[in-house]
C-alpha cells in the first residue's frame, strides 16, 4: 500500500508539472503578465505564480477559468508537451 501511495504522490507531482509548464507557455503566448492573468481570471498573482511553480493544486474549476481565460482546452492545460 505505501508503495501504490509513493507511486501515486510521484504521479501528482509530475502532473502538477506539466501544468505549471503549460500555463505559463499558453500565458506568454498571449503576452500577458501573471497579474493580468490574474486579473482576467479574477484571482490573485501570487496564486498564478504559484500554479506556474507546481506550488499548490487548483481545483476543476479553477482549471477550468484558467483554460477559458487562455482561449485553450482543459486538455490542453494538462497535456503533455
Amino acid at each position: 500500500m505505501h508503495e501504490h501511495r509513493e507511486a501515486l504522490d510521484e504521479e501528482i507531482e509530475k502532473i502538477k508539472r506539466i501544468l505549471s509548464g503549460n500555463i505559463k507557455h499558453y500565458r506568454k503566448i498571449k503576452r500577458i503578465s501573471q497579474q493580468s492573468l490574474a486579473n482576467i481570471c479574477g484571482l490573485h498573482r501570487t496564486y498564478i505564480s504559484d500554479l506556474e511553480n507546481a506550488k499548490c493544486n487548483p481545483t476543476l474549476s479553477v482549471l477550468m477559468v484558467i483554460a477559458d481565460c487562455l482561449d485553450v482546452s482543459l486538455e490542453d492545460l494538462l497535456k503533455e508537451g
